[in-house]
């Protein structure tokens, strides 16, 4: 798990609890995912792509013979093996506006679900 973005994300978390009136009232599912999704997003605008290696150019040609669906579903893979700041780079040299959006969006799903999996969210 990226601790950087758990460690933004709680803290924006608190944050919004704060806001509350009532603190027994909590967040509503809606809320933390788009306080993740705000932590992802700026996450994401901070990483440029880096200069591309032979190992990072072979990775990219390979995502660009696979279809949209298995492209997002590989950089998610690689956001939770090697990293999210790696799998923004890929993403960023891929050059798809679009692609870097459903990527976005699949990978703030997938850090939800696992936030809830490893007990430091609890599902709404």
């Amino acid at each position: 798990m990226p601790e950087e973005i758990l460690k933004n994300f709680e803290q924006k978390r608190a944050e919004a609890l704060k806001v509350l009136e009532s603190k027994e009232a909590g967040l509503s599912l809606e809320k933390q995912k788009e306080i993740l999704k705000d932590v992802v997003s700026e996450k994401i605008q901070t990483i440029q792509p880096s200069r591309v290696n032979q190992q990072v150019a072979q990775k990219i040609q390979e995502l660009q013979e696979q279809p949209k669906e298995r492209q997002i579903q590989i950089l998610t893979e690689m956001a939770f093996e090697k990293g999210v700041v790696y799998a923004v780079e890929i993403a960023k040299n891929l050059d798809n506006p679009y692609l870097l959006d459903e990527f976005h969006d699949v990978l703030v799903d997938q850090l939800y679900n696992k936030l809830v999996e490893e007990g430091k969210l609890e599902k709404i």
